[in-house]
């Protein structure tokens, strides 16, 4: 028979046993509140030298002779000339290239009236680009100095002295009457969709004279001949005058004015 030898195990073994069991489960956990702490203070530290540094560094920039300002580009001007825009932002060739203050040049630049929009921005080490955007005119307004432009929304401004535009003139205009009102967006409307929607035509107009808000007299430089069109749908009255010029018998040489104003008729004036 096999022989087995029995296992003794003291109280005292056991209590001791028991204490270390009881101190595995119900030891506190370790504090991380400490390491927190110094996380955010390691945090802070890096940023305040972060901070410090780009100071010396764009210090080091606006001072350094590398970026002397030599150059001033001038974007997307056709009606301006490019030393009016340089005049206009104030910006001095020779000076530092991040020291010059963009944001008070294009404020400057941006409040003259032929500017539609403005971007001045750096291209280092020596360049600096204005882009801009121009109001295009789509009409010439006859006043008594000078002649204004009139773009697509309707917007009246003075153009610089020496544009060089070939346009249509707009006359029968009040200034202070139809300064930026519905009429001057109702005639831009009209005059720009003649310029997009039939240009062999807008190419034959000498002048366009406003009679009323929703109307207007069309002169053509061929022949001048009158056209009384309304503002509503003028690519449908030019149709109408197309289809009647091309008739046999012909407009003839007598015509005084073709109204093409009423819908799907054609009413002519002969000369006495």
């Amino acid at each position: 028979m096999s022989e087995y030898k029995p296992i003794y195990i003291s109280h005292r073994s056991k209590n001791i046993q028991d204490a270390v069991n009881t101190t595995l489960h119900t030891a506190p956990a370790p504090q991380k509140r400490p390491r927190k702490l110094a996380r955010w203070v390691i945090v802070m530290t890096l940023m305040s030298l972060l901070g410090v540094g780009i100071q010396n560094a764009y210090s080091s920039l606006t001072d350094s002779d590398f970026f002397l300002m030599t150059h001033i580009r001038v974007l997307g001007n056709s009606l301006m000339s490019e030393a009016a825009i340089v005049t206009l932002s104030q910006l001095q060739v020779g000076t530092n290239l991040f020291s010059c203050d963009i944001t008070s040049a294009t404020e400057r630049v941006a409040q003259h009236p032929v500017v539609k929009k403005v971007l001045l921005h750096r291209e280092p080490p020596a360049t600096l680009v204005i882009s801009i955007e121009e109001r295009h005119p789509v009409g010439l307004l006859n006043t008594h100095n000078s002649l204004m432009g009139l773009d697509e929304s309707g917007k009246i401004f003075p153009l610089p002295p020496a544009a060089q535009v070939d346009l249509p003139i707009l006359t029968g205009v009040d200034l202070q009457r139809d300064k930026d009102s519905s009429w001057a967006i109702a005639l831009a409307e009209f005059v720009t969709e003649l310029q997009i929607r039939t240009p062999a035509f807008w190419r034959e107009i000498s002048e366009i004279c406003t009679d009323t808000p929703h109307s207007a007299t069309v002169y053509l430089v061929a022949d001048d001949l009158a056209l009384k069109m309304r503002f509503e749908n003028p690519e449908k009255q030019i149709r109408n005058f197309r289809a009647y010029t091309q008739t046999s018998s012909g407009p003839g040489t007598d015509l005084a004015y073709i109204d093409l104003r009423y819908r799907d008729q054609v009413i002519v004036g002969r000369r006495q």
